[in-house]
């Protein structure tokens, strides 16, 4: 324990020598940035899966969202079967702190809706756009759960055109990556 404490301490200290400015808040006026994310949503309870999401980031503050579909809904298979589904749909703010200029700490706020139903597989739904069409079943909800949800995330900016950041919450642990725009207008 002792090894660690002194190998974070001499990071900060080290980072802090490279003419770095801690908590340097007007650092944020121009930052903004787009990205794209994967996790688990409804985490925590017995139907967590994998979602993805977007991101977007202006001034320091960084709202995102993270969609989980049910499983079953966009299986190919039509069989005489009720598929135990859930669907979740996570929103956050957050306001990235920065404590060193390539590392941020972001306290998040947000809200999550989870879904709990079933997958009608014996369904047949087609969606036709101009080239593609795409085969799905009815999802019907049978309980709503709506969770306020909070957390705490962690933004790096290893090169000046890329942040890669972790978010871990009440009801989602997802990360993404994201283009940073700043770094195309100058």
């Amino acid at each position: 324990m002792k090894k660690t404490l002194l190998i974070i301490t001499s990071m900060v200290i080290l980072g802090m020598s490279a003419n770095a400015q801690l908590l340097d808040f007007n650092s944020n006026r121009d930052r903004y940035s787009i990205g794209i994310q994967g996790g688990v949503g409804a985490y925590g309870t017995e139907y967590s899966e994998v979602g993805f999401g977007l991101s977007f980031q202006a001034w320091g503050v960084q709202i995102d969202f993270i969609d989980v579909t049910p499983a079953h809904k966009y299986d190919n298979h039509v069989i005489n079967q009720l598929y135990r589904d859930s669907a979740s749909f996570t929103i956050n703010l957050s306001y990235q702190i920065p404590i060193l200029p390539w590392l941020r700490i972001m306290p998040v706020l947000g809200y999550c809706q989870t879904n709990y139903g079933d997958t009608d597989a014996t369904t047949v739904n087609v969606d036709v756009d101009e080239n593609t069409a795409s085969v799905y079943h009815d999802y019907n909800v049978l309980h709503r759960d709506h969770h306020f949800n909070y957390g705490v995330g962690l933004s790096v900016r290893p090169v000046k055109y890329v942040d890669i950041y972790g978010i871990y919450s009440a009801r989602a642990i997802y990360g993404g990556i994201s283009l940073n725009l700043e770094a195309f207008m100058y």
